[in-house]
């Protein structure tokens, strides 16, 4: 559990994002950051499923094709057996096959947004009081020297009550 909840927050990001716009939360995380869904990478007739082959071939064999549900995998970068700059420069390859460059629209990043600050809200109504809220990117700044230990009991205990506020 220690290391799942750092790939579920990514998670929803991946659900909602689909290319780069940042930095992971931890190096364990392989963070596709930016807020186009995988339906509107279809829309330009490029698809999540160019993006996968894409980063499958630039390095990054192991990762997945898209999920029926035409979104991207969350996937850890120990899952798909490469070092996060390996992972980086397949991604900056494939960009390109993602709509407006990855960079997500005003809706996407308010519903990205909406979607972090309940999760934060939740953790701090159960017993996490610093937990901040996400920045205008809707990024959680709790990674180390945060003031938030993520492995504490307490912060445990709150993301298994919080985890469901992470689904879009």
């Amino acid at each position: 559990m220690r290391r799942a909840w750092p790939a579920a927050v990514t998670g929803v990001g991946l659900a909602l994002l689909a290319a780069a716009c940042g930095g992971s939360h931890t190096t364990r995380v392989a963070h596709v950051g930016s807020a186009t869904s995988a339906s509107a990478v279809s829309d330009q007739g490029h698809g999540a499923m160019a993006f996968s082959r894409c980063l499958r071939s630039h390095g990054v064999p192991a990762y997945p094709d898209p999920g029926a549900d035409g979104l991207l995998p969350k996937k850890t970068l120990q899952q798909l057996g490469v070092a996060g700059s390996v992972f980086q420069a397949a991604q900056d390859a494939c960009i390109h096959l993602v709509p407006n460059g990855g960079r997500p629209t005003p809706a996407q990043v308010q519903q990205y947004k909406s979607v972090m600050l309940t999760y934060a809200r939740c953790i701090r109504a159960h017993g996490v009081s610093n937990m901040p809220d996400p920045d205008s990117r809707g990024h959680l700044d709790i990674g180390p020297g945060s003031g938030v230990d993520v492995n504490s009991p307490t912060f445990e205990a709150a993301y298994q009550m919080c985890k469901s506020d992470l689904s879009p």
